[in-house]
């Protein structure tokens, strides 16, 4: 049978966090949206998580 688990001890559990190593800063993973034209012109939307810190923030959010 498996352990009850409380909200406290869900709560202290660490997370998983990455950090870059060119800048050294935590990444945050966003949601990229991108809108592509078929070739019938309708569009369709492309969704892709990407990695996100001080380095690649202009990139991304540009």
């Amino acid at each position: 049978m498996a352990k009850k688990q409380s909200f406290a001890d869900k709560s202290t559990k660490k997370a998983h966090t990455m950090t870059c190593p060119v800048c050294q800063e935590a990444i945050q993973f966003v949601k990229h949206v991108k809108a592509v034209k078929g070739n019938n012109g309708d569009w369709k939307f492309r969704a892709q998580n990407v990695g996100v810190c001080k380095c690649n923030n202009a990139e991304v959010y540009g």
